[in-house]
This record gives C-alpha cells, structure tokens and sequence, in this order.
C-alpha cells in the first residue's frame, strides 16, 4: 500500500496541520470537507430517486401491454430507406378486435411472408393501439442502472466543477494577498526605502 496517499489526501483536505496554512486556506479546507460530505449523503438519495423514477416509468410503460391476433388485410410495403426484406421494415395493415367487440386497425410490423388474410400477433398497449414489446426485467434493470450510473456521474460531475470553482477563487484571492504582501515587504527586505 502507497503510504502517500494518506498524507496527499490530507494534504488536499487541509487536514496536514501545516502550521503555515493562513485563515483562508481552512475557510478552504472546510468548505471542500462540507462538499464531500454533502456527496455522500447527497450521491445515494440521488442515486436512489433517480433509480426508483426509471423502473417506474418502465414499469408504467409496460403496463397494459398485451398481445392480440390480427388479420393482415393488405399487401406489406417496406418502410422508406429501410432494409429491404428485414422483417421489422415491412408493414401492413391489419384488424383485430377487442374483448368489448370494437374492431381496431392499423399498420402493423410482419414478416415478409405475409399476405392479406395472414393472422399475426401484435403488442397493443391498453389503449388497444399497436406498441413495442414491453421491455424484459432484464431491459429494465439495465435501464435502471444506466440512470444510476448516469446520476451518480453527474453528481460528481457537479461536485468536481464546485470544488474546481472553489479553489480558483481561493488562490486568486490569495495570490492578491501575496501580491500585496509583497509589495510591502519587498521595499525593506532589498533596503530600499
């Protein structure tokens, strides 16, 4: 193990007990610890919403979704600049009917063996209009830990740019300091009055 690491992490802290650190360089040192500790309470809350927010929506999304069987009743045409012959790319138009006895229609994904009269299945969502597939739990967990990953970077992504922020206007604010410093002891210390 690197026994540097330790005193660097201190030392970046402004934990070291440097007796040469000035009062600004602690006001520094605590507003940097006050960040960290508000990621790390900050990073699961927010890790958590954001996770939860996603497998609801997912789980919203999939609600309802069923599948039915239509009867093609026109020709399929590929969809435009897609792949001829992919069966994703073909579309026709199809009927099905509901449990109530409504009759819906519309263009429908088929295989590129379909012809009018050809029984398809097809994913409607409660609404009895045609939907994708609802996402697998497998989908959805990737889905899910997407966000968390992508939350969680974020939040580091913020807390970075504020430290950044913090130790830009602090060593501004000191190098003003030491200008001025100098420009007053400069004059003694060369013997020139």
């Amino acid at each position: 193990m690197n026994t540097h690491v330790p005193a660097r992490a201190a030392r970046f802290l402004g934990l070291d007990r440097n007796p040469l650190r000035r009062p600004a360089d602690r006001v520094e040192s605590a507003i940097l610890i006050t960040l960290l500790l508000l990621f790390c309470l900050i990073m699961p809350l927010g890790t958590y919403l954001a996770t939860r927010s996603a497998y609801v929506t997912a789980q919203r999304e999939n609600a309802g979704k069923h599948q039915v069987t239509a009867t093609v009743y026109e020709q399929p045409t590929s969809i435009g600049g897609a792949r001829l012959g992919s069966a994703t790319d073909l579309r026709a138009g199809a009927r099905w009917h509901t449990p109530d006895g409504a009759i819906h229609q519309a263009k429908v994904p088929v295989a590129t063996t379909a012809t009018p009269g050809t029984r398809v299945r097809v994913w409607v969502n409660a609404d009895d209009q045609p939907s994708l597939e609802p996402a697998s739990t497998v989908e959805i967990l990737m889905a899910t830990a997407i966000v968390a990953l992508a939350s969680l970077s974020g939040i580091a992504a913020v807390l970075a740019m504020l430290v950044g922020f913090l130790r830009w206007v602090m060593r501004r604010r000191n190098q003003r300091r030491w200008e001025e410093a100098w420009a007053n002891v400069e004059p003694r210390w060369a013997r020139r009055d």
